[in-house]
Formats: C-alpha cells, structure tokens, sequence
C-alpha cells in the first residue's frame, strides 16, 4: 500500500524535527533529567509538527537507551511503539471521541499500569474538539494523575481549552515553519525519492504552503506521482490551481500603469486558465505585498522569497508609496467582497476598473490643497464684504481714502450686491433686504447683526412658515423631514462661504436619526470626501449649521459604508466581527 510522504518521512527524533528549537530543546532536557510531566499541550497552526514531537515524546520516555534525549528507535520498546504494536501508548482523535462518555471510559483505563512499557502515554489530538463535559472528566484525571500516565494534548485552537487544564499542564507552542527550513526538506525528500525539481517550484510550494509542512510535502506528493523525472514550474501552478507569474506581473503591471483594457485582458486569459477566483484574489494581494516590501525594504530578499526580484523591482519603481497602499487596501476589501459573490468574475473586473480609476496620492494631496486654498479665499473675501457692508456710505468712502484702491472698492460692492441677493433669497421676510432698493444699502445704521441674523432664516421650513416658528421646529423633526430638507441644508452651507466643504459632504447621506443623533453616510467610492469632512477642523461645521436651523442641539456623526464588512455584518451580526 502508498504511504503518503508526510507519513513516510515523518520525523523519528527531536532533530529532526524542523522549525522548532525552543520546543526540541526543552523536551530533550526534561527527557535527559527524567524530568517528565503528567500531561503536555502542543499548540500551534496545522502541519507544524504537533503530532510527531507528541509521538516522538512517547518513544523517548519509554526508550531503554536515549540518545542526547532522543529515542534511540532500536530498543524493544522503540520497535513496539514504532510499528503500533503495544498498547501502552495511544492515539485518539477528539474530534470523533468528544462525549464525555469517551472521557470516563478512558478514565476507567488509565488506572491500570502499563503492560510492557515505562509510561502509558495517551495522545488527543484536537482536544479543543471536547464538549465541556469532556473536559470535566479529562481535569479530574489531571488534577490526580497515576504516576505512570502522560497526556500528550495537540491543538490549533488553544483559546477553547479551560483555563483550568491549561493551569495544570505544560504549554509548547511551534512556530510555523520558515520557507527556508521547508525548501530544504523538499529537496532532501525529492532527493530520496530519486526525482529532481525546478528551484521555483520548491520556494512556491513552501510560500503557499503558509508554514505548514505537511501541506508542502502533500503538494510535493502530487507533483511525484505524475511519472515525470524532472517536475517544471508549469506542473506546480497546474497542481496548485494558480496563475502564472507572467500573467501576474502583467496584471499588476497594467493596475499601477491604470490601463484598463490590459487589465480586463489578463482577467481573462487567467478565467481561460481555470483559476479560481479566490484564490486569485489572494495571490494578487500578496503580489502586491511584495511588490510593498521591495519599496520599502533595504534587503526585501530576507522575507520576500522570489526568483523575480529584477521584476518586483522594476514594479516598485513604477508606483509611489501612497499609491500603492491605496492598491492594497483594495484588493484588501476585494478579498472579502468576493467570498460571497454569486458572480466573482464580474466583481474581480469591477474591483480592476476602480483600481485603474483611482487617484494617485499626489494628486489627491494637490486637489485637496487647491480646494483649502479656495476655500481659504472665499471665506477670507467673504469678511471683507461683510465687514464694508456693515459699515455706512460714509465708512465706506473713508475705507476707499484709507489707502483701498477704487477697484478694490468696486469689487466689495459687487460682491455685496451677489450677498445682498443670496441673503434676499433665503429670507424673503427680513425687511432688510428690498428687492426695488438699492443694492447697496443707504441706511447708516445696518450692522453686520443684520446679515447674521438672515443666516439663520427658516429656509428649513416650508415657505408659508416664518421666523417665528422656528422654535417649534424640533418638535416635529425626523429622519424623513431631514432628508427632504438635504439640499436645502447644502444650499445654505454654500451660501455662509462653506462651498468647499458643502461640495464633499452633498456626497453623503442621512441614514438614521434617534435621541437627538444623525448618522450620515458616506459610500465606499466617496472615502476621499468622508475623509476631508471629518477633519477636526471641519466636522463641526454641519452640526453648527443644522443645530441653527432647527434650532436644537443635535449631533451629527459620520461613517463610511464598506461594503465587503457591512456583508459580513449583515451575516454575522456587527458585535461578533472585527473593526476592519
């Protein structure tokens, strides 16, 4: 019968074991001091060694003749445990034998001494897999344990074990596995099977192997049983179910060059190839996770483990830093978005089109400075109008002989007459303004107190209603009246010199209103405006204007819609998922 190479070469000694030195060095201490605990836990990701050290741990206690505490594989007592013979070590699995039943039946058991061995070592693996009561049942064993017993507990999820049997037992956790150390396990294995790879192909099955080794070999003992003597690259992406790295240079390439046309193109010879789209999504976010580190890095060669440095570099090159986290955050979003999409091929194309649309950081930085400075503009020239038009006919020739220029002059009046008209607007019953008046107004005695107060005219209101009921205004006020008055409130923002400001916060949406709050909204594709309005110095600048209006204290918060959490959300419940 094939044995699987994981099962094979499984490890026999603690040196032999890859990836976990800390681990080795302290088992093979307690064994040379014959200083063994009652019971272990082995903790860590899948396919790190968990189950070898544990059957490793059960021949060295038992071996007749250790080695540098490591067993020696030839004793008596090494050959039983080795070919599954002797019933003083056992194996079981949680997953299968989790009742609490399984627990007492093995609790009637373990009293018993061993028959031919040293030690009865019992190994669980997947103990997290235990029902509650289970676990009551393992402690009591814990808590009195017969001299002659170990427990060896495997798990990949050590936070759903009880405290009270971590307390009582000692804790190892292995690491995952380097690249490294799993290329140079393939090779020794290739090696012995008498077949021969491409370098490539070893660095992209321990890459995509994600620190497990025995998810590397079983990728490896695919590639073997194909009857060939040499495996290429091409066989290992067939196997794998990924792109090739010509396609995914190309694809990146067109995505930081924003061509649009070649991006769609390399989606599709890639659909030709069979390719999955999740599992596209995450190669093409940890492309360009690599393309990150080779900006950013000195030596990227440390942790990026590639034969295509010239080209990673070559991309790297090409995008700046602030441009190619926007990429990244993307693909980020596009990887969740996609794990519930009934159509991925056409959400992956959409995804690819908004990257090649997207704003460089560069010109996000200049678009957002030119718009302060206009904003900056607007409310300056707005004082000096309001200022010259507080002031009589007589203020207003004495600013001219206070060294103002006759253009200067002429240029507040036109702007006052463009004021004078707007505030009109807005207020039609504020006796200030009179449409068959001069524009300019003759009475010496206006002050700025009259401009103030027409800003906060009723324009909220239908226009039947006056001034005077604004008072009453919050005792009718809801989430629909706000929506219906929305473009009345950004008209208003517009016309106090907040033009800027009104153009970036129109793309946003009431969405909710209880106990005094209003929630806006802004959509995914609108960041760059939800990012500007919440800007210390201007999220206040709503709530001030809205608290005006209807006259009473509201407060206005803002959050943006991500549309791959919000599903997730919506699946899940907003409590059980990470801020993402």
């Amino acid at each position: 019968m094939y044995k699987a190479l994981y099962r094979k070469y499984r490890s026999k000694t603690f040196d032999e074991l890859y990836g976990q030195e800390a681990v080795v060095a302290s088992l093979k201490n307690q064994v040379k001091n014959n200083e063994i605990s009652h019971a272990y836990i082995f903790q860590g990701t899948r396919g790190t060694g968990k189950t070898s050290a544990a059957k490793i741990l059960s021949r060295a206690v038992n071996c007749l003749n250790p080695v540098d505490g490591n067993p020696c594989n030839e004793c008596e007592n090494c050959k039983k445990i080795l070919s599954e013979s002797v019933l003083d070590v056992v194996e079981m699995d949680a997953a299968s034998n989790n009742g609490v039943d399984d627990i007492r039946e093995l609790k009637d058991k373990v009293i018993y001494p061993p028959q031919s061995l040293k030690y009865k070592v019992y190994i669980i693996d997947e103990v997290h897999m235990l029902s509650k009561g289970a676990f009551n049942a393992l402690l009591k064993i814990l808590e009195e344990p017969p001299r002659h017993l170990i427990f060896i507990l495997a798990t990949t999820e050590i936070e759903k074990i009880p405290a009270t049997i971590l307390s009582r037992s000692q804790k190892f956790n292995f690491k995952r596995i380097s690249i490294d150390d799993i290329v140079e396990n393939l090779k020794r294995i290739t090696e012995l099977e008498g077949k021969s790879c491409d370098d490539e192909v070893f660095t992209l099955i321990a890459k995509t192997a994600d620190g497990a080794m025995r998810d590397a070999l079983s990728v490896l003992d695919q590639l073997l049983t194909k009857n060939k003597d040499h495996i290429q690259l091409e066989d290992a992406m067939e196997v794998l179910g990924i792109s090739s790295s010509k396609l995914l240079f190309s694809f990146s390439k067109a995505l930081i060059e924003k061509n649009i046309s070649d991006a769609l193109l390399t989606i599709d010879e890639i659909y030709k190839e069979g390719v999955d789209f999740n599992t596209l999504s995450s190669q093409i976010l940890n492309h360009f996770r690599d393309i990150l580190l080779v900006k950013t890095l000195k030596d990227p060669k440390k942790i990026v483990y590639t034969t295509y440095m010239k080209e990673f570099n070559e991309l790297a090159g090409k995008v700046q830093l602030e441009d190619l986290l926007s990429i990244i955050e993307i693909l980020k979003e596009l990887s969740l978005e996609i794990k519930y999409a009934d159509n991925k091929r056409v959400v992956f194309e959409m995804n690819a089109i908004k990257i090649c649309k997207r704003s460089t950081g560069e010109n996000l930085e200049n678009r957002i400075k030119s718009l302060e400075e206009k904003i900056n503009n607007i409310k300056s020239f707005g004082n000096n109008a309001v200022v010259s038009y507080s002031h009589s006919d007589n203020n207003l020739n004495n600013s001219v002989e206070d060294n103002r220029s006759t253009d200067e002059y002429n240029q507040n009046l036109d702007y006052n007459k463009n004021l004078d008209l707007s505030y009109k607007s807005l207020n039609q019953d504020n006796s200030s303004f009179d449409a068959n008046k001069s524009t300019v107004p003759n009475n010496k005695n206006t002050k700025t107190s009259s401009i103030e107060k027409s800003r906060q005219s009723a324009i909220i209101n239908d226009g039947n209603n006056t001034s005077e009921n604004m008072n009453n205004t919050n005792q009718d006020i809801s989430l629909e009246r706000i929506k219906s008055d929305w473009g009345k409130i950004i008209k208003e923002l517009i016309s106090r010199g907040s033009k800027g400001y009104a153009g970036f916060v129109e793309h946003a949406r009431p969405e909710k209103f209880h106990d005094n709050i209003l929630e806006l909204v802004f959509d995914e594709k609108d960041s760059l405006f939800y990012d500007y309005c919440v800007r210390p110095d201007n999220k206040n600048i709503l709530r001030d204007l809205i608290n005006n209006v209807y006259n009473t204290n509201i407060d206005v918060r803002m959050k943006l819609k991500k549309n791959g959490v919000d599903k997730l959300e919506e699946i899940f419940g907003k409590n059980n998922i990470e801020d993402i």
